[in-house]
């Protein structure tokens, strides 16, 4: 069976066991462990989110209760701090420098995709709004393999795995990643600064050729 090597872990790979991330092509393994990432990642935000819901509601409602407020404002001040608070904590989670708790803890961050830069609450808020969505949350667990999902597009935002930050999957430009020169429209293997093979020019001029013919079923065992 013919093989690629994977950008990411740059590791030999089956053809077949490529798969799509962002505009790259990456083996399964690589693709599916920042799947992962940044599942757990939602999961940790969301459980976080409900311990600080919760215990908002609870410290509000003991407070209240001290000053004993009328019943009315009590019930207004909750309903507040449940539909209007609660999800703004939510929407804004990324904006810690691209950074959510969940984020920080499993090795992911959210960037721009123009500058490459962390995004704050604005870009975060427009980012996480899809996720007032009644079931958006289960359906992007399985969106955001490929990379983006939804969100992404309309605040102008990716996820990248911080261990291959500068990689140019992830950075968005196609540069050596030993000496940061611009490979664009370089056909080879070889970066013709630094002279070191780069793993971005082999993935575009044979990755995607033995992924295509792979995917066709053109391939057969060697």
């Amino acid at each position: 069976m013919s093989t690629a090597i994977c950008p990411l872990c740059r590791k030999p790979r089956k053809a077949r066991a490529f798969k799509p991330l962002y505009n790259a092509m990456v083996c399964g393994r690589c693709r599916n462990n920042l799947a992962t990432r940044r599942q757990l990642a939602f999961i940790l935000d969301w459980v976080l989110w409900y311990v600080i819901l919760v215990t908002a509601v609870f410290g509000m409602s003991v407070l209240l209760g001290a000053c004993r407020a009328p019943a009315n404002v009590v019930e207004t001040l909750l309903l507040a701090c449940v539909y209007i608070g609660a999800p703004l904590i939510l929407f804004m989670k990324d904006g810690f420098g691209g950074y959510s708790p969940g984020k920080a803890v499993c090795g992911v961050r959210v960037v721009h995709e123009a500058t490459n830069r962390p995004i704050g609450f604005f870009e975060s808020m427009k980012r996480n709004l899809i996720l007032y969505v009644p079931l958006m949350p289960v359906v992007m667990a399985f969106w955001l393999v490929r990379g983006h999902r939804g969100g992404d597009g309309w605040a102008g935002t990716r996820v990248i795995w911080c261990r291959y930050a500068g990689h140019p999957i992830f950075a968005g430009t196609d540069r050596c990643e030993h000496c940061q020169y611009d490979l664009t429209g370089n056909a080879s293997s070889v970066c013709p600064e630094c002279g070191k093979k780069a793993i971005s020019c082999q993935l575009s001029a044979v990755c995607k050729t033995t992924i295509r013919r792979s995917a066709s079923g053109l391939i057969a065992d060697s």
